[in-house]
């Protein structure tokens, strides 16, 4: 039937992109300037703003995680009787703060939703596209939306907030049993499309203070938070076996047809008693399933047989998953990919040896999530089948095998195949070319420089390109297509370590090289030292200078020469 007039029918509608340079980074001495009617209390009264107040109000939040939000939900009260926000962390949507009529501010942070369970929240996941409509009469939305006390509304508005292609964060908003207006919801549909900007100007602000401890309330933040911080423990690899690299592009290939995958040898017949117990299948269902805590318990239970559960985990591989399949440039955590990848890393080598053939499976989704899984199995059985992976023929895939490659760089298996990685930069193949030199950047391997300076004038633009983004990657200077500028740049640069470089590019022209510079830096030393890229010269000078003393203190020397 017909919705009645004035009142939004179903939508689904992708998000056009904002302007990254809407929201101008304000120095610290600035200090954020005051929004007529801006108010943090949930219980302040909807401001009266039109479309440029609020867009003035949020550009003014964005050096602040809370007030940001606050902006979002209270502009959304103007359209919603109520309005909710969700991080997306770890692959789940968890309850952030919200405004409105029947605000149950508890229940809401209670709320973890699974975006890879079948719901409206996965729909916005997965298509990154806006969702306006009546509410959807699957059970597990219903479900969800009970959680944080809102009773069968009439209509509700989803929207998913993506910074860099990762989903950061979903707002949620409804009218109850009232209609929705249709002028107000497109005020803040336009509104909405500023987010990602605001939310990347932030994600840049909080990652300089890299060295600032969090307060215990900052648990909940968004999915690509400051880097730097001590990851969990990592089982230690055993040692790598460095003959018979295997990865390639003929290896295991016969004499008719493509037999390089994995995924078409014959399987290996298991003995009775390495068949896994019988009662996996209520397991995998729990697992699998949208309850968080029925997830976590059975976790715990398939970690007591590591090497059963692994097999079992990998003939399920990958089960449901929110993940959209993207290039990637950073290697997103295995909670993010699903239950069954989120169970695999927490198995260590039986889940790296039952995984490992599935970085060759015809099955290009599957390979795909397979290498993001993989960087988070530091094993040297999964090395060979990562970089396969970097040649393989699908943009997504390669990406995603770069970035794993990149987590697994300092196993000694993975390190002993960068010279023949190197080779490929000779290759007849110029996409093969290509792809090294993008592999090679990602890995920051110095000894590639002079193989990367000679590709920087082929005469295929495409590998140029990607030689000169690979040097870019490695050296942070950007001298783009000009060989003999390289040339004369490494001939005065060979003998310094790459940590001179960084700390050099800190006075780079460009905020990218500048914050990329610093983030490598302070991850050495857990450390900006004062420096952010976005502070006014005289400010950063002064910064660089204290690097520079840094960079030759020999108490540094060991964690700097790793860079």
């Amino acid at each position: 039937p017909a919705p009645p007039r004035g009142e939004p029918s179903f939508i689904i509608f992708s998000n056009p992109a904002s302007n990254p340079g809407a929201n101008r980074p304000r120095s610290p001495q600035e200090g954020p300037a005051p929004v007529a009617g801006a108010s943090s209390a949930p219980g302040a009264p909807v401001p009266d703003w039109t479309l440029p107040q609020a867009r003035s109000a949020l550009r003014e939040a964005t050096r602040d995680r809370d007030r940001l939000v606050d902006v979002a939900l209270r502009f959304g009260r103007r359209t919603f009787d109520y309005v909710a926000a969700f991080a997306v962390v770890r692959g789940a949507a968890g309850g952030w703060d919200a405004r409105g009529e029947g605000l149950d501010a508890s229940a809401l942070s209670q709320v973890s939703i699974p975006l890879d369970a079948s719901s409206v929240f996965r729909t916005v996941a997965v298509t990154r596209g806006s969702y306006a409509g009546p509410l959807p009469p699957d059970a597990l939305t219903r479900h969800y939306l009970e959680l944080f006390g809102r009773q069968a509304p009439r209509t509700v508005f989803l929207y998913p907030v993506e910074v860099k292609g990762r989903l950061v964060a979903i707002l949620y908003g409804d009218c109850g049993q009232k209609p929705m207006s249709q002028r107000r919801l497109s005020d803040y549909i336009l509104f909405c499309q500023d987010l990602p900007a605001a939310f990347q100007e932030l994600i840049l602000f909080r990652k300089q203070r890299v060295s600032e401890l969090r307060a215990p309330e900052e648990d909940i933040t968004i999915d690509v938070d400051v880097p730097g911080f001590p990851a969990a423990s990592l089982p230690a690899p055993a040692p790598a076996v460095v003959a018979g690299l295997g990865w390639s592009p003929f290896f295991g290939r016969g004499g008719v047809g493509n037999l390089g995958r994995a995924a078409a040898m014959p399987p290996r017949v298991l003995s009775p008693e390495e068949r896994p117990p019988p009662d996996f299948t209520p397991l995998l269902r729990r697992l699998t399933g949208p309850d968080a805590a029925q997830r976590s318990s059975a976790m715990a239970e398939l970690a007591r047989s590591p090497e059963a559960s692994a097999r079992v985990l990998a003939q399920h591989f990958p089960g449901p998953t929110a993940w959209s399949r993207l290039p990637v440039v950073e290697l997103p955590e295995a909670d993010e990919l699903g239950p069954i990848p989120a169970a695999l890393s927490r198995l260590g080598r039986p889940a790296a040896v039952a995984l490992a053939p599935l970085l060759d499976s015809n099955d290009a989704d599957a390979r795909y999530l397979a290498l993001l899984t993989a960087g988070n199995l530091p094993y040297a059985e999964l090395v060979d089948g990562v970089l396969r992976g970097l040649f393989d023929m699908e943009p997504d895939i390669s990406s995603a095998a770069r970035v794993a490659a990149a987590a697994l760089k300092h196993l000694p298996r993975l390190d002993a195949s960068l010279r023949d990685l190197r080779q490929e930069l000779t290759s007849r193949d110029a996409l093969r070319r290509s792809l090294a030199a993008r592999a090679l950047g990602t890995l920051h391997d110095r000894d590639a420089i002079e193989g990367l300076i000679n590709l920087t004038g082929s005469d295929d633009a495409m590998c140029a390109q990607a030689a000169a983004e690979a040097l870019r990657e490695v050296t942070r200077a950007t001298l783009g297509l000009q060989p003999r500028q390289w040339t004369s740049w490494w001939a005065e640069n060979r003998s310094r370590r790459r940590a001179d470089w960084l700390v050099a590019a800190l006075r780079h022209r460009e905020l990218d090289v500048r914050l990329a510079s610093i983030e490598e830096l302070s991850r050495a030393l857990h450390d900006t030292l004062g420096f952010y890229a976005d502070a006014p010269d005289a400010e950063r000078e002064v910064a660089v200078r204290r690097w520079e003393a840094a960079a030759v203190d020999p108490a540094n020397a060991r964690r700097l020469g790793m860079l």
